[in-house]
Parts: C-alpha cells; structure tokens; sequence
C-alpha cells in the first residue's frame, strides 16, 4: 500500500491527479458540499498512517478564496484527527501574501496570521510566491519553501519563441525572476522602473526600445496594467509571461491585443501553456 498521498482540493482539481501519477503516490480528493447557509462541509479519503499531501491553489472560482482557505485548514485538522503520519500543503498558487506589514493603524498583517493558521502542517510548498518587504519566507514563515518555475519558464521560451529576443522585468520586483531565466537562456534582459498611483494606475519610466521580440515576465498578471504600460517601450512581437495568471478585469482580453500571453497552470485558464506538475511532484518524491 502506498504510503504516500496526493489529495486534490477544489482548486486544483485540473492539477492534482497528474501530480499523484508523477510522484508515484496514491490519489485521493476532498469532497465539499455546503449547508443552506452556505456553511462548508469537508470529507476526506482514507488518511490513516499515511503522508498526506494537500494541493489547493487559493483563487477565485465560483467561490472567493477565502472558502479555499476554510477548506484547507478543516481538512488539514481532520486528517491530523485522522491520524495521518504528516500533512503537508502544495499551493501552486498561494494567496494574503501582499499585506505583509501594518500600513493603516488598526490593520491586519494578513502574511503574518496565515504562516499562523498554517503551523498546523509540516511543511507548505508555494509555487513562486509573492512576497514584498519578506525577501524569504524564513522571515515569517518557517515550514513553508518556495518552489521555483525558472526550468520551466525557460524551456517553454527555448521551444516557443524564436531568436532574437529581450527579457524584460516590468518592475524591480520582477528581477527575482527575470534575471535566473535569462542567465539560464543566456539572454539579455532589462529591469524596468514603476511608479504606483493605485491599484489600478502604474507609470513605467524609461527610453523606448526598437527590438524584433520583446519577452515581458512578472510573478502574476493580476489588471494587466503594469505589463500593459511596460510594453509601450517596445515595438515588435510582445508576449507576456506570468507565473500565475488571476486575469481580474478583462486583463487576459486586454493583453492579447497587445501580443501573446502565457502563463503555468498553477491557476487553470486557456492560457496555461508552462506545467508546474513536475515541479510539484519532486517535492513530494
């Protein structure tokens, strides 16, 4: 009997099976029905004995995420009742990472209270995660490890995108990945300075640039809007790469007039062309 296994919870249920058969372990998935108030009821597969690996991706589907993040901690202490062997949490996706410090008196520090909520497991795996003023999740997040897409990325761009092309950071932020990928391509890439007004208006700063193909990357496509004012500086092919694409707000309609998008399937959508499976299944092997 396998030892090991893969549960598939509601957002990653386009994910979490392929993940099983890679690492060799058994698959299993949450069931979840609600209460006519709308309350959440979780059922697990058999636990008992075993290493218990939860994959949940924290986006909005027909529910907002915060039915993920229920969901996830009433099956995390279950299967702890259960007595699973240990229990463990893939989030390709990993929402509440952006308020990492008190900006307004009386605020949450949301980052802070979720490494909180999730000491229940043993170890939390986040696909490229978001983080702001926290350079590392030791910071404030002891049991949870980055994992990182930059062999996947990379290939995609080797197989998919002709030569010659420009790397292109929108952001400071967006160094952290940008520049792993083009050391790996051997590629040169520029990092591009922002201005934020809100959440919405952004400012790119910068000379324009005449080049044949333009590679624009960011951690996650959210409005578009930062990536959209990043591609003015350039004339040629635009294609934009995220490592998770939430598309709030037509953003996915709006990039693709611009040039093409792609983005990991850490979160499903019709432009989902870089799997992340395999990543995730080295973590559990």
């Amino acid at each position: 009997m396998k030892k090991r296994l893969v549960v598939a919870c509601s957002g990653t249920k386009h994910l979490a099976k392929t993940v099983a058969r890679k690492a060799r372990a058994a698959y299993g998935k949450i069931l979840v029905d609600r209460f006519p108030d709308t309350e959440i009821r979780v059922r697990l597969p058999e636990v008992k004995s075993k290493e218990v690996y939860f994959v949940q991706s924290f986006y909005p589907q027909k529910k907002d995420i915060n039915d993920k993040v229920v969901e996830i901690l009433f099956a995390a202490e279950t299967a702890k009742e259960l007595k699973a062997k240990k229990i463990f949490l893939i989030a390709p996706y990993l929402a509440y990472l952006r308020e990492d410090k008190r900006f307004e008196k009386g605020e949450a520090i949301n980052a802070k209270i979720l490494a909180k909520l999730f000491k229940i497991f043993n170890k939390v795996y986040v696909v490229e995660p978001h983080l702001h003023r926290f350079k590392k999740f030791s910071d404030f997040f002891p049991n949870a490890t980055r994992i990182n897409l930059t062999g996947e990325v990379s290939d995609y761009i080797k197989k998919n995108i002709k030569e010659p092309y420009i790397l292109v950071g929108p952001d400071e932020e967006s160094q952290q990945w940008v520049e792993p990928i083009a050391k790996k391509l051997n590629s040169r890439y520029i990092i591009l300075k922002k201005k934020r007004f809100d959440s919405k208006k952004v400012k790119i700063s910068g000379k324009n640039i005449k080049v044949e193909r333009t590679i624009i990357i960011d951690d996650i496509i959210s409005t578009g809007n930062t990536m959209l004012e990043a591609a003015k500086k350039f004339s040629g092919e635009i294609y934009f790469i995220g490592m998770h694409g939430l598309f709030s707000e037509n953003a996915l309609g709006k990039l693709r007039k611009k040039g093409k998008v792609i983005v990991s399937n850490s979160i499903p959508s019709v432009v989902s062309k870089i799997d992340c499976s395999d990543a995730l299944a080295k973590v559990i092997k």
